[in-house]
């Protein structure tokens, strides 16, 4: 079924985005794996990422679309919404792996989990959309939970030693641009979502390169690290669920589609845990809890009141 027939079904979209919460959720895990290099580990995720989706873009364009759908697409993604949907993306790629390489997992994610809060209000300010009630609540119930994950993030075990702060400050700006980039993804539907999403990671990886050739290092520490544990989330991971968490805009609020990414706050740290041994603490746990039982109501709340 095509997704303008699925799209008159208005829990197609809170499950998109439940979807592409989930699949996101090893992503750090990976990370970790790779036992890379913060610029190392941008180059990877973001060439394998953007090369992947531009490649399918390519594809579709060539063997698909019509020429006036290619010069839409074009039209579209050089609009003022498309380019700072690619900015958000940019900036957002680096900042997350900067703040992954910089400090314990769940400190990064807490602060990434803040993008509901950031899509709600840019939503607020350009669509002139007002956020439902439940929304709000189950934010400050999430929250809190997570400010439990955080509380425990001191007790973390084999976890960068770098600055707290900086990693905070990386997820909240990560947290911001996701936010945003949902909001222009709804704002203007038309806006191509693997052409967007494929410049956008691309361009980050290439950010990657000129730090790393710039460096007193050069591109030689480029191929450093477990080339396949970045692979799998280059190619798989992050494809699929930033598809899926874009794609979802189209259909339900950007409010609702960030809030399911609280998920990786809770689900991040525990694949990281049991695969690495970097372990959260008890409070980590507790607030996990509370965040999956508060998101689980929610989503049961949003499918009866789409399908009443």
């Amino acid at each position: 079924m095509p997704l303008t027939s699925l799209s008159k079904y208005p829990a197609f979209g809170v499950l998109l985005g439940l979807f592409g919460a989930l699949i996101i959720t090893p992503d750090t895990l990976f990370m970790r794996l790779s036992e890379m290099d913060v610029w190392v580990m941008m180059v990877w995720r973001g060439l394998q990422m953007g090369g992947f989706l531009l490649l399918v873009w390519l594809a579709y364009a060539l063997f698909s679309y019509t020429a006036d759908k290619r010069a839409a697409d074009m039209m579209a993604l050089f609009s003022w919404q498309g380019l700072t949907a690619v900015g958000a993306i940019i900036f957002g790629g680096v900042t997350f792996v900067y703040g992954i390489a910089e400090t314990s997992v769940s400190i990064v994610l807490f602060s990434l989990a803040c993008s509901p809060l950031f899509a709600a209000l840019f939503s607020a300010i350009l669509l002139k959309e007002k956020t439902h009630a439940a929304t709000w609540i189950t934010m400050v119930v999430s929250l809190v939970g997570i400010a439990l994950t955080v509380w425990g993030g001191d007790e973390a075990v084999a976890a960068p030693k770098g600055s707290v702060l900086i990693g905070a400050l990386c997820g909240l700006s990560t947290a911001a641009a996701l936010g945003l980039n949902f909001v222009m993804f709804r704002s203007r539907s038309d806006i191509p979502l693997l052409l967007a999403n494929g410049l956008g990671a691309f361009i980050t990886g290439l950010i990657g390169l000129f730090v790393l050739g710039a460096s007193a290092t050069g591109l030689s520490v480029v191929f450093t690290g477990n080339l396949l544990a970045i692979s799998v989330s280059g190619l798989f991971i992050l494809p699929v669920s930033f598809m899926a968490l874009t794609a979802a805009t189209r259909f339900t609020r950007a409010a609702n589609v960030s809030l399911f990414m609280l998920l990786e706050t809770v689900l991040g740290p525990v694949w990281v845990w049991l695969g690495t041994g970097e372990r959260p603490g008890l409070l980590t746990i507790c607030g996990g809890v509370i965040v999956v039982l508060s998101l689980a109501a929610y989503i049961r709340l949003l499918l009866k009141t789409d399908n009443s």
